[in-house]
């Protein structure tokens, strides 16, 4: 019998893995920014409710990093040099969603650099969830399956990256459904009592809150050489009573017009910097 891609893509990779089989007891986690909006306008949050599942970059055409998932675009050939051709004719809604391991047990998400709110999913996911390590954009070499994550771990553990490029990057293959899949969402205290508490719900998954994100303008002028003093700048226009927040920063995409790349820089202060007990 002929194997599904999904199937000959985890095949390929178990075929890349290094290390003894173990079991592994950390959970994947997806960040994102809850109060994004789809590329047809929709807030993010009622989408995935009305779709039931969460999609992949090639279905939506966003993304909080690179957007290049498209037929020939560099996500694609990543996609095909990785899995060995596994997924060139099959069909979007299959092709693995991209999250991290969470092995470090942080209590905002294995990679904060992608948002301030992140899903956590069951442990049964991880039997259809590959590794790499490090992130794809960086091309990397190292690859497992669940059951052979030890030696990525190990590598990462030794790693000195900056600490929002300290993860192990996440690829669960097949549809990932909100009712059997997701364990939990977790949400920047900032969003209590708005449309994105309201939004959440509706989901009919558990909320739950980790302790939020806050930075102080003297404390990010601590750090012009990050991502820059231009963005430093920025950031000082948005602020309110001299700080920035997860809330803040998507009213400056949504509804006034900022350059979303130049917030994302901000995002790297605010999820770098400002995390209320935690990243230091």
């Amino acid at each position: 019998m002929l194997k599904s891609s999904v199937e000959q893509a985890i095949e390929n990779i178990r075929g890349k893995s290094q290390g003894e089989a173990a079991l592994m007891p950390h959970a994947v986690t997806i960040n994102f920014h809850p109060d994004r909006f789809t590329s047809e306008h929709k807030p993010l949050l009622e989408a995935i409710a009305e779709a039931g599942c969460l999609k992949s970059q090639f279905e939506t055409g966003t993304s909080n990093g690179g957007l290049t998932a498209y037929h020939g675009g560099e996500r694609w050939l990543w996609e095909q040099r990785v899995f060995d051709g596994a997924y060139d004719n099959a069909p979007d809604h299959l092709r693995p969603k991209y999250g991290a391991l969470n092995f470090r047990g942080y209590e905002m998400g294995a990679s904060p650099r992608f948002g301030s709110a992140y899903f956590q999913l069951k442990p049964h996911v991880l039997s259809r969830t590959t590794f790499c390590y490090p992130d794809s954009y960086f091309e990397p070499e190292n690859f497992a399956v669940f059951d052979r994550i030890s030696t990525l771990i190990h590598q990462a553990s030794l790693s000195d990256v900056d600490l929002l490029d300290d993860y192990i990057e996440a690829h669960i293959h097949g549809v990932l459904s909100l009712a059997d899949d997701v364990d939990c969402l977790v949400l920047d205290p900032i969003f209590r009592a708005t449309d994105i508490e309201q939004q959440a719900v509706q989901l009919d998954v558990p909320v739950k809150w980790h302790n939020g994100y806050a930075l102080s303008m003297a404390q990010m002028r601590l750090y012009p050489e990050y991502r820059g003093l231009e963005f430093i700048d920025l950031a000082q226009e948005l602020a309110q009573d001299g700080k920035i927040n997860a809330k803040l920063l998507g009213t400056a995409v949504t509804k006034q017009g900022y350059n979303e790349q130049d917030i994302k820089k901000i995002w790297h202060y605010l999820a770098r910097f400002g995390y209320q007990f935690g990243l230091e």
